[in-house]
């Protein structure tokens, strides 16, 4: 689908998700939707244009080319590592698979925001 294909609608539910794994995980969470260029380094590229890259996730989805890629900064990947990332693309390439591309997107973006929020245990030694 390509972004100018987007509704209204859809747009309004898209930032409606990207707020929700916001507001769950305390991470900025920006989405691209359509054609970009160089895979995986063409989606950092994107990570490195926004504003605060290190707290940030791209989510880049062509639904033409069936190309997912999810890219953390440098911060945002210590509460959303590989293992979390890979989570949040499987139950969106699930959804992809049958055609629903918003389904995708929530199912994956609730992953993610979920994931982000996971409580850091903080081991304290006595002396």
């Amino acid at each position: 689908m390509p972004a100018g294909d987007v509704t209204q609608s859809q747009r309004a539910e898209f930032e409606q998700l990207l707020r929700h794994a916001e507001s769950m995980s305390g991470l900025t969470f920006s989405l691209y939707l359509g054609l970009w260029t160089g895979g995986r380094a063409g989606a950092e590229a994107l990570l490195d244009r926004l504003a605060d890259p290190d707290h940030s996730v791209v989510v880049a989805v062509d639904p033409a080319a069936r190309e997912l890629e999810i890219v953390t900064g440098r911060l945002a990947r210590i509460a959303l590592d590989d293992r979390a990332c890979g989570l949040a693309a499987m139950s969106m390439t699930s959804s992809f698979t049958n055609g629903d591309l918003i389904g995708g997107l929530r199912d994956g973006l609730t992953v993610l925001g979920e994931q982000g929020r996971r409580n850091r245990v903080e081991y304290v030694t006595q002396d």
